[in-house]
Parts: C-alpha cells; sequence; structure tokens
C-alpha cells in the first residue's frame, strides 16, 4: 500500500490544511448529510477524495458506498442508481453513498438526467462530486446545464493557497513514522513548494527515500 493510501485521513480531525471545508461539512453532518449532493472542488492532492469518502461514511458502512467514474457514466446509469437508492441498505447505517470522481468528465445526457435526479434524493442518501478547478471550468464550457447542476448541490471549495507549512508538517510525520526522516522542516516546506502544495505527489517522493539523502 502507498503512503498516501496507508495514510489517507480516517477521521475528520486528520484532515490537514482544509480547515474552512471541514467546517462546512461539520455543520451539516449535525443535522444530516443524506438527502444531499455535495460538489467538491479543488486542487489535485489537496485532499477532495478524503473528504468525500469521510462525508460517504456518515451515512453508509463502506460496502454500501459506491464510486464511479464520470467519464464512464451514461444518463440510463445514473436511473439505474436512482432507483437503486429508493431502498434502505442493511448494515450499521442504513444509508447509500454515491461518489462521482473526475465529475468534470461527464457528458451532457448525464448532466441533464442529474438535473431530475439530484431533485430527489432519498434522506438516506448523499451523492459527491469531486473535480478539479480546471476541470469544472471545462465543465461549463461544454454542458449549458453544469451552472443548474451545481445550483442542486452545496459547493465546497478546497483551499488552494496556504498549505505548503501544513503540508510540510505532515508530511514529516509521516516521514518518521516510516523511518523515512532525514531533513529539516525547511527541505519539507521546499519539496510542497515544488509539488505545488500535492500532498500525494508529496508522500511519494517520501517514499522513494528523497528525505533520506538530504
Amino acid at each position: 500500500m502507498m503512503l498516501y493510501q496507508k495514510y489517507r485521513p480516517r477521521s475528520w480531525n486528520e484532515v490537514v490544511g482544509q480547515d474552512e471545508a471541514v467546517l462546512v461539512l461539520d455543520r451539516l453532518r449535525k443535522v444530516s448529510l443524506g438527502g444531499r449532493a455535495l460538489w467538491i472542488s479543488g486542487l489535485s492532492g489537496t485532499g477532495k477524495s478524503s473528504l468525500a469518502m469521510l462525508a460517504a461514511q456518515e451515512v453508509a458502512d463502506p460496502l454500501n458506498i459506491e464510486e464511479y467514474d464520470a467519464g464512464r457514466l451514461t444518463d440510463k446509469g445514473v436511473e439505474q442508481i436512482e432507483r437503486s437508492l429508493h431502498y434502505y441498505r442493511i448494515g450499521k447505517k442504513s444509508g447509500a453513498a454515491i461518489l462521482i470522481n473526475e465529475a468534470h468528465a461527464m457528458k451532457a445526457p448525464v448532466v441533464r438526467q442529474l438535473l431530475v435526479t439530484l431533485e430527489r434524493i432519498p434522506s438516506h442518501a448523499v451523492w459527491v462530486f469531486t473535480t478539479t478547478f480546471h476541470g469544472q471550468l471545462s465543465l461549463f464550457d461544454k454542458s449549458d446545464d453544469a451552472h443548474p447542476l451545481l445550483s442542486r448541490c452545496i459547493c465546497i471549495t478546497m483551499k488552494g493557497t496556504g498549505l505548503e507549512l501544513p503540508f510540510a508538517l505532515r508530511a514529516r510525520e509521516i516521514a518518521r513514522a516510516e523511518g523515512l526522516d532525514g531533513a529539516d522542516l525547511e527541505a519539507y516546506i521546499e519539496l510542497a513548494r515544488a509539488c505545488r502544495s500535492n500532498l500525494r505527489e508529496m508522500l511519494n517522493i517520501l517514499e522513494s527515500g528523497a528525505m533520506l539523502v538530504q
């Protein structure tokens, strides 16, 4: 298992550098994430997938969390997912979560179908879309229905700046736990800058032993 997978946040307290996004989700959690659609956008490696999974786990057990590649999704597929959500799931949590990764790759018929589907999400289900900033802009360019789609979601924008220090501290913590630390904090900060605050990329570099030769 790669480091970015091994150290993916398992709880909200483990999310690094995204206090504002976590605060929004924390407010929603106190009411319910069920019956909602979440649209999470941000730069690569800043924690979109981690937040999406944590949100899904608030509603559903792991076996009832379904992930889809947006580029392979069809309008008929969305209809089938919607029909399946009418039923409660077996488990400690009776809900279901649908994660749509790389949402900017959705085709126009899928977006149009979602305009209807997201109007009638059952209270025990949640839809979570993740996309990059640039991908979101491209979706707007290719689909007139993209803006109405976003209006049906709670939009959560990931912080993209000021992440060098918190990511450097987290990377150093992980490096020490893995016996891969041999550098001072400034070296980790420089790594964060070089990786444009992409923590996943930073951890991949750590795994190669880069900080052992400083």
